[in-house]
């Protein structure tokens, strides 16, 4: 590889666009246009179809992307790294998917020195240095094409499941809207559930397994089972199948859940509530769905307390006081129902976690020999 630099003499006049990378081998992005006086002195350089380029501060994080036909002209700061790769020896797709998600990542983490977070700029110098491991230019080849055409068919499943996740977001917020606009009255949250879980007495040699929930409504964390005394020094509690769960550090931002079959067996500690119904008249998802909406989001906020970004305190009575428009069973039953069985088919055909896993199960496949 040959570093190349293409300086570009800017016209205050002129029209100029820059480039950007992205980390994780997500590629290229296109900033947008500006003129030759908002560059100023900035120093600037003209990017090639099939330059090798790496962000010399994202490197370390796969930074790395392939210029194609669509940059041919554009421009990128002096923060990007322009090569020209020796294609009797080396193949440039092969290169890319090597630096940004193969072995080669860790020689850029070797070249990226520093220590504070995010800030570790490429050395030229001690990328040179960096040996490659290269097999046969056919091989590197047939390897490129193979990536190609696998990473290609998981991103387009990835970006249905993007699609997909959307449409439910939309269909949720439609028929959460259309539920509370037929109804007339409210009650109270402390009317219809009550606060349910019981306390637990911790033994130190005893293994258990805890419960979290994350964040936006994706669910809970199940962790992976401890001895008593690696617990935290929290308060722990058993608790009731189907209820509304709810994290009081992270309820403003959609920490809610409902506890399932699969969940018992688990403890939650302090930070978590729980409520069942008083009644039939809540239906306990149909609760988490509106929660979770835009109105409901607001409502949970009117509860928290009013701390730091992400410090708000959900407060039990506070939460426990609110009203809301509670509309008819069978209403809440049909929006439970579809919400529910859409989330279940979306979970089970198109798996986050799986599908996050997809790209670097096949880079490194790839780069051992098994693709």
């Amino acid at each position: 590889m040959s570093l190349v630099r293409r300086p570009v003499a800017i016209s205050p006049d002129g029209e100029y666009r820059e480039i950007g990378l992205r980390s994780f081998g997500r590629g290229v992005f296109h900033k947008d246009p500006v003129s030759g006086t908002e560059i100023g002195e900035k120093r600037v350089f003209y990017i090639k179809p099939d330059d090798l380029l790496f962000s010399n501060v994202f490197a370390w994080e796969g930074a790395v992307a392939l210029a194609t036909e669509r940059e041919d002209g554009l421009i990128g700061s002096h923060r990007f790294m322009t090569f020209r790769v020796n294609e009797s020896i080396a193949e440039p797709r092969y290169l890319l998917h090597y630096f940004y998600g193969g072995p080669g990542l860790t020689k850029l983490v070797a070249a990226s020195p520093g220590s504070a977070g995010r800030n570790r700029t490429l050395g030229m110098k001690a990328l040179k240095v960096q040996c490659v491991d290269l097999p046969h230019i056919d091989e590197q080849r047939r390897i490129a094409d193979k990536l190609d055409a696998t990473l290609g068919r998981a991103s387009s499943t990835i970006s249905l499941r993007q699609k997909m996740v959307s449409l439910q977001a939309n269909l949720a917020a439609s028929l959460i809207s259309s539920a509370v606009e037929s109804v007339t009255d409210s009650v109270r949250v402390g009317e219809v559930i009550a606060f349910k879980r019981t306390a637990l007495d911790i033994d130190p040699e005893t293994e258990y397994r805890s419960i979290g929930i994350r964040s936006f409504g994706r669910g809970f964390i199940r962790h992976t089972p401890v001895n008593g005394e690696d617990l935290s020094k929290l308060s722990y509690f058993t608790f009731p199948e189907n209820a509304l769960a709810l994290s009081n550090l992270m309820a403003w931002e959609g920490g809610i859940s409902v506890t399932r079959s699969e969940d018992m067996g688990y403890i939650a500690s302090n930070r978590f509530f729980f409520y069942l119904p008083t009644d039939d008249r809540v239906n306990t998802s149909y609760l988490r769905h509106f929660l979770l909406s835009k109105p409901g989001q607001a409502l949970i906020a009117s509860a928290c307390s009013a701390g730091a970004e992400r410090n708000r305190t959900l407060g039990r009575k506070r939460f426990e006081e609110l009203t809301f428009p509670l509309p008819p069973r069978p209403v809440q039953d049909h929006v439970a129902h579809v919400l529910d069985t859409l989330a279940e088919r979306l979970n089970s055909a198109y798996s986050e976690p799986a599908l996050n896993a997809l790209r670097p199960s096949i880079l490194n496949a790839a780069f051992t020999g098994r693709l």
